[in-house]
């Protein structure tokens, strides 16, 4: 048996992708050739480049190929051919997931277009969005990407041209993950590539569970919340949130709707549904994951998260402490700062704060002695060599305190500090040492300008969170130190100030010592928050409680919040 791609194991969130389109003079790849290609690619959820190029294929471009693409012979007699634009689209794609809309039509043309160049074929895995169609959205009579696209309300200008059909792909890509996280609990490459292959069986409209569900199933609102699936003997076998219940629970249940095995397993065992309805997605995601830990339910095969996002960790609890990234915020003694959008994100920050701080970055305990030899890194002044005593325990700790205030977001207090260090190596000629702090200042400012919003420890996210629910209601979540402290419905027109005031002064009243340590169901809560806060600020205002010093202060930009959200309001207050 074959290993796994090492892609397979990535989270979707981290997977880089390139997808791809090609047009061609006809539908064999080893009699027709290529006359157009076009690559985009993907990285952090969006399209970040593209490529695309014209081809001459040394072949005749027959009419019907020009009448459905509008390419003519002569607008390819002096464009590049397969051989010279090959190398250029190798290293686009790299180490990319590979993504087409018929993906073996498109691979298939590269792969013959590659093996004629004497260049080595593609190693990535291929995902189809045709494939992914016909699981996703099964009841449309044709997968064809224009019909999907126009279902999922996307405009491809550019019908049958490379560019436009790989944009287009890519808008429909995008969409389908989306989809697969939050409703198919796939996390991984592998669980889409598994996903898109897994046979497929359809619903029988005379299914008896299905007759005595239908009472029950037109009772579920168009409310956001949480749904559970039940076996005869009322056990819990599925649980799921959704943004509208009636919407995603029909889903499961109408006749001849389409579902992997695993899924169809599932319906014919329901013999009852009941839901909890929520305000806003946030409290539905909440109540979902407390809800799957406290049942297990034999079909939740994983907590479900929106999507698994990264951490920077410090190890306060070493002597000498050490930075490193991580998708677990853990009780260890570390502080966690997060989430970052990605693993390729989080690298980025992590490299960007080695090369601008003066920590160290080998693993182990480390024990200061005069003798030992400074390794590499302290050569190229990226460690401040506390192993042979050449940075004392606390001046090291400063440094740490450095670091610690810049990923809090307290960028001016650094960088501050960082000029006034080079203006002293400067008066005092050391020229060479002003310029290595000057382009670590360089290398801070472009992170801080690549992340807009820069993480926060997650023991410091003191927060109100405030969403849009229904009508003129507003949801209001109170987050200390990273967890929820406090929730209320409030309605925008009518806001019962005292009890706004009341949530506020219970959530964050004087501390009476630390609200950790904390359990890994907190954790996990935390995490689901944090990762709100990333993903869902244009949606929602966010209110950092520490900016305002006084009840008073906080309780009116929380006021503000909900009079404004949902109405074009600033992101954040």
């Amino acid at each position: 048996m074959s290993a796994r791609p090492p892609l397979f194991s990535l989270y979707l969130s981290d997977a880089p992708y390139v997808v791809c389109d090609v047009e061609t003079t006809g539908l064999s790849p080893e009699r027709n050739r290529i006359i157009e290609i076009a690559l985009v690619r993907i990285s952090d959820g969006r399209i970040v480049d593209r490529w695309k190029t014209l081809v001459n294929p040394r072949q005749f471009i027959p009419p019907f190929i020009t009448e459905m693409t509008g390419i003519e012979n002569d607008m390819v007699y002096g464009a590049p051919t397969e051989e010279e634009i090959l190398p250029a689209a190798a290293r686009f794609i790299g180490d990319a997931v590979f993504v087409a809309h018929n993906a073996r039509f498109d691979r298939g043309f590269l792969d013959c277009a590659f093996q004629r160049a004497g260049l080595p074929p593609l190693a990535s895995p291929s995902l189809c969005t045709a494939r992914l169609a016909r699981r996703l959205v099964p009841h449309l009579a044709r997968k064809s990407l224009e019909t999907v696209a126009r279902h999922l309300g996307i405009r491809n200008p550019r019908a049958h041209r490379a560019a436009g059909d790989a944009e287009t792909a890519a808008r429909v890509f995008l969409h389908f993950l989306r989809v697969l996280e939050e409703e198919h609990d796939a996390q991984t490459v592998g669980d889409v590539h598994a996903f898109q292959f897994a046979p497929l069986y359809r619903v029988a409209s005379v299914h008896p569970p299905i007759r005595n569900l239908a009472d029950r199933l037109a009772e579920l609102p168009h409310r956001p919340g949480v749904y559970f699936f039940h076996d005869r003997r009322g056990d819990v076998l599925y649980i799921g949130k959704a943004r509208d219940l009636s919407e995603r629970v029909h889903t499961y249940f109408r006749p001849g709707a389409v579902h992997t095995q695993k899924t169809l397993r599932l319906v014919r065992a329901v013999r009852s549904i009941s839901w909890e309805e929520t305000e806003t997605e946030l409290s539905a995601l909440l109540l979902e994951a407390r809800s799957i830990r406290e049942h297990k339910p034999p079909f939740n095969t994983a907590l479900k998260n929106p999507r698994a996002y990264p951490f920077i960790r410090i190890d306060t609890a070493d002597a000498f402490p050490t930075l490193s990234w991580t998708y677990e915020a853990e009780e260890d003694g570390a502080e966690y700062f997060g989430p970052y959008s990605s693993r390729s994100a989080v690298e980025s920050a992590l490299e960007a704060v080695g090369r601008s701080f003066l920590l160290r970055e080998c693993e182990g305990n480390i024990r200061p002695n005069p003798a030992h030899t400074p390794c590499l890194y302290h050569d190229i002044k990226r460690c401040g060599a506390p192993c042979a005593s050449l940075m004392t325990r606390e001046e090291y700790h400063r440094e740490v305190e450095r670091v610690r205030r810049f990923l809090l977001g307290k960028h001016d207090e650094v960088f501050s500090s960082l000029r006034a260090a080079m203006e002293r190596k400067a008066a005092e000629w050391d020229f060479e040492g002003a310029a290595e702090i000057r382009d670590r200042l360089f290398a801070l400012e472009r992170l801080v300008r690549q992340q807009a919003a820069m993480a926060r420890s997650l023991r410091e996210r003191n927060l109100v969170i405030v969403t849009v629910a229904r009508r003129t209601l507003v949801e209001v979540h109170c987050l200390r130190e990273g967890m929820a402290a406090g929730q209320a419905i409030v309605d925008q027109k009518r806001p019962d100030r005292r009890s706004l005031r009341r949530l506020l002064a219970q959530a964050f009243r004087p501390p009476q010592g630390s609200l950790f340590p904390c359990s890994r169901e907190e954790i996990a809560d935390m995490r689901i928050i944090a990762t709100w806060c990333l993903t869902r600020s244009r949606e929602s205002r966010i209110v950092e409680v520490d900016d305002y010093a006084d009840a008073g202060s906080l309780f009116m930009a929380v006021l503000d919040a909900v009079a404004t959200v949902g109405n074009g309001g600033a992101a954040e207050a």
